[in-house]
C-alpha cells in the first residue's frame, strides 16, 4: 500500500515539474517578447524627442533662410515610422490606440506646417504664423512623447510581474529538482546494494552465479586455473530427507570449500550444487594442493558427510581457450571424477546389499521385496523389489510408510498400525534382544484378499543402543492369491533376476539353475568353455573344441524317439537360422542313455546374442553370434508329472466307476421304486373288486403297509447318503434309554424274520449303564440297516444273533460293542476290502428279484459311524455269514428326570393349528392328532395361519407348520407370528432332506411323512 501510495506521489511529482518547466518555458518567452518590446517603445519615445527637436532647428534654420528639404524629409519619416513601423529606423508600431490617434494628428498638423514653411520661405517668417504652429506643434509632440513613456511604463509593470511569476516558477522547479535529487541519491544507494546482492549467494555467502559469469567474461591470462565443484548425492539427501536438509548439505559444503582454498583466491557458487573456484598466478601443483585441502576440511571439518567430484583446467595447457571454453574443459574434467565416485558408491553400496542379503539369509528370511532403512536420517533404499512392489528406489522412510498403509492396510486399521511402523516405536521395541517384529495384514484388492506380514528385522544401533540400521521386509501369502501363468512366470523372474544379481560369481548362479553350462561361437562351430562340477577332467574336452564334432558324440546318446527334438540343437547352422528368424531363446527336451544304463531327461536351453569381434585374418570387425547353453536334469519333473497323469487317470477311473456306479443305481431305483408302487396300486384294485370280504380287504392292506415302508425306506436310504455326502448329516445329543432302543428295534425285527423263517436271538451282556446322552436315531439306523442286510442276505431257515454289550465305562461316558452275526452268503474278502462301503454296489447284483435294495446301507452305515466317531469291523466268508462289529462311546446321562413317560396321551382340553396345502398329508396328520383327543384348526397356507393367531393370539398350545406352501412359507408365516405370540410352540414340518430350522422361529421339526410315534413325542414335550 505505501510503494504504491509513493508510486502515485511520484507521478504527481513528475507531472508538477513537466507543468512547471513547460510554464517558464512560456514565461520566458513571453518577458523576451516584452522585452523586446519596451526596447522598441523606448526608441519610440526618442524618436518622438527627436521629431520635436528636429522641427526646432528646421523652423529656426527656416527662419534664418536656410531651406533644410532632407530634414525635413527626415521628420516626415521619421513620423511615418512612429506611426507605422520602420525597418529602416528600427521603430515598432505601438499598440496603443492614444498613442496612435495622437500620432495620426500630429502627422496631419506636420503637413500644415510643412505648408506654412513654404511660405515663410517666400513671404519671410514675420508675416506668417510659423511661431504659433510650430509651438502647438511642440505641444503635440510632447504629448506623443509622454504617451509613448507611458505605454512603455505599463509594459515594463507587466513584465515585473512576469519576472515574478518565473521566479516563483524557478523556486518551485528547484524544490522539485531537489526532491528528485535526494530520491536518486536513495535510490543509487539502493542500487548499490542491490548490485552487491545481485553479485551474493545469500544461502553461503559465496559470490552468486552473476559474480562468476563475470570472471567466464574475462581475458585468459598464463598461469592461472579454473576448478569445477559438483556435489554427489543431493538428489538422494533432498529426496530421502527433504530440501532443508539439502540446503544444509550446500550450506556446508560451501564452508569447507572457502575454507580450504587459498584466501586470496575467487570461490563462488555457480548454480545449485555446482561451485567454481578460480585461482591466478599459480602453479598445477598450487591447484593440486588446495584441492586436497578442500577435501580434508570435508572429511575433517564437517559434522554432515560430504561427497563431492571436482576437475580443473589450467590455462597454460590449452593455448587460445577462453575462459568459458577453460570453464567447460574443467566440467568435463570434473565428470570423470563424478563417475568414479558413483562406481565406487555403488560397489559400496552393492556390496553393502550382498551383506544384507546374506545377514536375512542366516536369520532365515527371503524376501522378495525388502528395504534397508536408516532410522537416524529417515531414509531407506530398496534390497529387493519384485515386478510388483510399490515403493521407489529410495526415499524417506516416513513417507514410504504412508504409502505402505496406502497399499497394504483397511482404512480402520491405517491408525493403529501408523503409530507401529514410526521410528520412534520402532525404536523402543526392535533392540538387539528383540531383533524381529511382525506386523500382520489382510488387505482386500476387488474380490481378492491378500494377506501377508510386514517383518522388521534389526542390523545394527550406534554408540547410545539407539536404532540405526533395519530391514522392513514383505511377505505375501501367495497361496490365498488367485495368480495366472504371466503372474507366477514373473515371479519366477524375479526370484531368478535376484538370485544372478546377488551372486558375486554369474556362473555359480547360472550353476544353481543348471548342471553344465556351455559358452559357445555358433558362428565359428566353436565350444569355448564348459562349466560343470560334475564333470570328470578326462571326459572334459580340449577347448576350444568343435561344438557340431562334441554334439554328434553326445547324439549317440539319445533315445530314437527323441531325435527329433535333439535335432534341432544338433548343428550351428540350424540355431543360427533360428536366431535369424527371430527366436534368441530355444528350450528342447530329450532322453539320454547313462553309461549305467539308467535314461534321464535332459532340459536344453540355449539363449543367443550377437557380438563383435576384430578378426585378424580379415583385420576388420565382424558380427557374430554366442550363445549360453544350460543343461538340466528335468527327470524328476518328468517323474512328477507322470505321477500327476497316473492320479488324474486314477480319479478319472474313480469318477467314472461312481458315474456307473450311479448309473446302475439308477437303473436298480427305476426297477426297485416301481415294484413297490406296483404292488400298492394292484392292492388297491384288489380292495375295489372285494370291498366286502374283510380278510381279503385286510390282508391287501398289510401288504400296502409293508410296500410303503419299503418305498419309504428307498427314500430315506437316499436321503441319508445325500446329507452325509454333502456334511449336512447333524448329530443331536438328547437323552435316551439303551433298552428301549433295543426293544423297538427287536419288535421291528421280529415282524421281519418271521415273515423269512429265519432264527433271531438277542445278546446283552454286561449292559450297566442304559440312561445315555447321543444321537439316538443315528444308532437305530446303523443297527436296523445291519439287521436288514442281514435278513435281506439270509439263507433259508437261517440264523442272525445281536450282541449289545459294554466294553468299558467310567464316571462320564461308557464304550459299546454292537455285533450282528448272520449265516447268510457272505461276502469276498476282495469285495470288503473294495466295495462293501461304496454307494450304490451289492455283492449280488443279478439276483435283483431277491437282493433288492439301493446298495446304500453300508455306505450309510460306514458314514454314520465315522461321524459318531466310532469304527466298524466285518468278517465275512463266502456261503458262510458274515459277522459285523460297531464300537461306539457315549456320554451317561446322570440326570433324575431320565426315565421315559409312557403314559396315555389325552390332549382333549388343548387346540392345536395344524397348517398345511395339501389334502391328503392335512387329513393324516389331522387323523393322528384326531388319535389322542386333540381341537384342531386346520389352515391351508400361511396367511390363513397368521390371521388365524391374530384372532386369538394365546388360543392355540402348539402350531404344526408346513414349510413349503404358496402365497407364505412355513418361514415367513413363522416369523409374522413370532411378533404376535413369542412363546407359543412351533414345528416345522418338512420332506426336504437339506432343510434346517432357524431355532429363532421354529422350535423343533418333525420329517414327513409323519410318523406317529415321532409325533406323539413332540406332543408330549411341548403340549402335554
Amino acid at each position: 500500500m505505501i510503494a504504491k501510495r509513493r508510486k502515485h506521489i511520484s507521478k504527481i511529482v513528475r507531472f508538477t515539474m513537466t507543468v512547471l518547466t513547460s510554464l517558464l518555458i512560456v514565461l520566458i518567452l513571453i518577458i523576451i517578447l516584452m522585452v523586446s518590446r519596451i526596447q522598441g517603445t523606448a526608441r519610440v519615445v526618442n524618436y518622438a524627442g527627436l521629431v520635436r527637436g528636429k522641427t526646432q532647428r528646421i523652423i529656426k534654420l527656416e527662419d534664418a533662410g536656410m531651406p533644410q528639404e532632407e530634414m525635413i524629409a527626415d521628420v516626415d519619416e521619421y513620423i511615418k515610422g512612429l506611426r507605422f513601423g520602420s525597418d529602416e529606423l528600427n521603430l515598432v508600431s505601438l499598440d496603443d490606440k492614444a498613442f496612435q490617434m495622437k500620432m495620426k494628428e500630429l502627422d496631419t498638423y506636420y503637413d500644415s506646417l510643412k505648408q506654412e514653411i513654404y511660405l515663410v520661405r517666400q513671404v519671410g517668417y514675420a508675416n506668417t504664423n510659423i511661431i504659433q504652429k510650430s509651438e502647438i506643434f511642440f505641444n503635440l509632440c510632447d504629448v506623443a512623447t509622454g504617451l509613448a513613456e507611458s505605454y512603455a511604463q505599463r509594459i515594463a509593470t507587466r513584465l515585473k510581474q512576469f519576472e515574478v511569476l518565473t521566479v516563483i516558477d524557478i523556486v518551485i522547479l528547484v524544490f522539485m529538482i531537489l526532491y528528485e535529487l535526494l530520491k536518486a541519491l536513495r535510490y543509487a544507494k539502493i542500487n548499490r546494494e542491490l548490485k552487491n546482492k545481485v553479485y551474493l549467494d545469500e544461502a553461503t555467502g559465496l559470490p552468486n552465479k552473476n559474480k562468476c559469469e563475470e570472471i567466464l567474461t574475462l581475458e585468459v591470462e598464463p598461469y592461472t586455473a579454473i576448478c569445477v565443484f559438483d556435489l554427489n548425492n543431493l538428489r538422494i539427501i533432498n529426496n530421502q530427507q527433504g530440501h532443508e536438509r539439502g540446503d544444509l548439505y550446500i550450506n556446508s559444503f560451501a564452508k569447507c570449500l572457502r575454507k580450504g582454498v587459498d584466501v586470496n583466491q575467487f570461490v563462488g557458487r555457480y548454480g545449485g550444487d555446482e561451485f567454481i573456484a578460480f585461482f591466478k598466478d599459480v602453479t598445477k601443483e598450487d591447484v593440486t594442493r588446495n584441492l586436497e585441502s578442500v577435501k580434508r576440511v570435508c572429511e575433517n571439518g564437517s559434522e554432515i558427510p560430504l561427497s563431492f567430484a571436482a576437475g580443473y583446467a589450467y590455462s597454460n595447457d590449452f593455448s587460445g581457450f577462453t575462459m568459458r571454453e577453460l570453464f567447460c574443459q574443467a566440467d568435463k574434467n570434473m565428470y570423470i571424477d563424478k563417475n568414479q565416485a558413483k562406481i565406487k558408491e555403488a560397489t559400496e553400496k552393492r556390496n553393502l546389499i550382498l551383506c544384507v542379503i546374506q545377514q536375512l539369509k542366516d536369520k532365515g528370511y527371503h524376501f522378495s521385496d525388502c528395504i534397508y532403512c536408516d532410522a537416524q536420517t529417515d531414509a531407506y533404499f530398496t534390497l529387493r523389489a519384485s515386478y510388483s512392489f510399490f515403493l521407489a528406489e529410495d526415499g524417506s522412510y516416513s513417507g514410504a510408510i504412508e504409502q505402505v498403509l496406502n497399499e497394504l492396510f483397511e482404512e480402520n486399521q491405517k491408525k493403529e498400525y501408523r503409530h507401529v511402523l514410526q521410528l520412534d516405536y520402532l525404536n523402543q521395541k526392535l533392540t538387539k534382544e528383540n531383533p524381529v517384529l511382525e506386523i500382520p495384514y489382510c488387505h482386500q484388492i476387488k474380490d481378492t484378499q491378500v494377506k501377508g506380514k510386514i517383518i522388521a528385522v534389526y542390523l545394527d544401533g550406534d554408540e547410545k543402543n539407539n536404532l540405526h540400521h533395519f530391514v522392513l521386509g514383505f511377505k505375501i501369502y501367495y497361496d490365498t492369491i488367485e495368480m495366472d501363468e504371466k503372474q507366477q512366470l514373473m515371479r519366477y523372474y524375479d526370484q531368478l533376476k535376484q538370485s544372478i544379481l546377488e551372486n558375486a560369481n554369474y556362473i555359480e548362479a547360472l550353476m544353481n539353475m543348471a548342471q553344465s553350462v556351455f559358452s559357445v561361437n555358433l558362428t565359428q562351430n566353436q565350444i569355448d568353455g564348459i562349466y560343470d562340477k560334475c564333470m570328470a577332467e578326462d571326459r572334459k574336452p580340449v577347448l576350444p573344441c568343435a561344438y557340431e564334432a562334441y554334439f554328434k558324440q553326445w547324439k549317440s546318446k539319445v533315445l530314437k524317439d527323441c531325435l527329433g527334438s535333439f535335432g534341432i540343437v544338433e548343428s550351428c547352422q540350424s540355431l543360427l537360422d533360428r536366431y535369424k528368424a527371430g527366436d534368441k531363446h530355444v528350450t528342447v527336451e530329450y532322453q539320454i542313455q547313462m553309461p549305467d544304463d539308467r535314461v534321464i531327461w535332459v532340459q536344453e536351453m540355449i539363449l543367443m546374442s550377437e557380438d563383435v569381434i576384430y578378426d585378424v585374418d580379415i583385420q576388420n570387425e565382424r558380427m557374430i553370434v554366442r550363445a549360453i547353453i544350460l543343461f538340466r536334469n528335468t527327470s524328476a519333473f518328468h517323474e512328477k508329472d507322470d505321477r500327476e497323469k497316473k492320479q488324474l487317470q486314477l480319479a478319472y477311473q474313480k469318477a467314472d466307476l461312481e458315474s456307473k456306479a450311479k448309473t446302475d443305481f439308477m437303473n436298480r431305483m427305476s426297477h426297485d421304486i416301481r415294484t413297490p408302487i406296483n404292488g400298492i396300486l394292484g392292492m388297491m384294485q384288489i380292495i375295489r373288486k372285494n370291498w366286502g370280504d374283510m380278510d381279503k380287504l385286510d390282508d391287501s392292506l398289510n401288504k400296502m403297509e409293508v410296500l410303503t415302508k419299503h418305498l419309504n425306506e428307498l427314500v430315506e436310504d437316499i436321503l441319508n447318503m445325500s446329507k452325509l455326502e454333502s456334511n449336512h448329516m447333524e448329530i443331536v445329543n438328547e437323552p435316551f434309554d439303551l433298552n428301549h432302543l433295543i426293544e423297538e428295534m427287536n419288535s421291528l425285527i421280529d415282524a421281519q424274520v418271521s415273515l423269512q423263517n429265519i432264527t433271531y436271538h438277542k445278546h446283552m451282556n454286561n449292559i450297566m449303564h442304559t440312561h445315555l446322552i447321543g444321537d439316538a436315531l443315528q444308532l437305530r439306523r446303523i443297527l436296523v440297516n445291519l439287521l436288514t442286510n442281514a435278513i435281506k442276505y439270509n439263507k433259508p431257515n437261517g440264523t442272525i444273533d445281536a450282541f449289545v454289550r459294554e466294553v468299558s465305562s467310567d464316571d462320564s461316558q461308557a464304550t459299546f460293542e454292537f455285533e450282528i452275526k448272520d449265516t447268510g452268503i457272505g461276502m469276498s474278502e476282495d469285495y470288503i476290502k473294495n466295495h462293501l462301503f461304496t454307494p450304490f454296489s451289492q455283492a449280488k447284483q443279478d439276483a435283483r428279484t431277491r437282493y433288492e435294495g439301493t446298495g446304500l446301507g453300508m455306505s450309510i452305515v460306514k458314514g454314520l459311524v465315522d461321524k459318531l466317531g466310532g469304527n466298524i469291523e466285518v468278517k465275512s466268508e463266502v456261503g458262510v455269514g458274515t459277522q459285523i462289529k460297531v464300537v461306539l462311546t457315549y456320554q451317561l446321562d446322570t440326570s433324575t428326570n431320565s426315565t421315559q413317560d409312557t403314559s396315555t396321551l389325552d390332549l382333549h382340553d388343548k387346540r392345536i393349528l395344524l397348517v398345511e396345502d395339501n389334502e391328503i398329508n392335512m387329513e393324516v396328520a389331522e387323523f393322528y392328532l384326531n388319535a389322542v383327543n386333540a381341537n384342531v384348526d386346520k389352515a391351508w397356507n400361511g396367511i390363513d395361519a397368521v390371521e388365524k393367531v391374530k384372532e386369538e393370539p394365546n388360543k392355540y398350545s402348539l402350531i404344526l407348520m408346513d414349510i413349503m406352501m404358496p402365497k407364505m412359507n412355513g418361514d415367513e408365516a413363522a416369523k409374522c407370528i413370532r411378533k404376535i405370540n413369542p412363546s407359543i410352540p412351533i414345528v416345522a414340518m418338512s420332506a426336504q432332506s437339506e432343510y434346517t430350522i432357524d431355532q429363532t422361529i421354529m422350535n423343533d421339526s418333525i420329517s414327513k411323512p409323519i410318523d406317529e410315534q415321532k409325533l406323539n413325542h413332540v406332543l408330549r414335550k411341548y403340549v402335554a
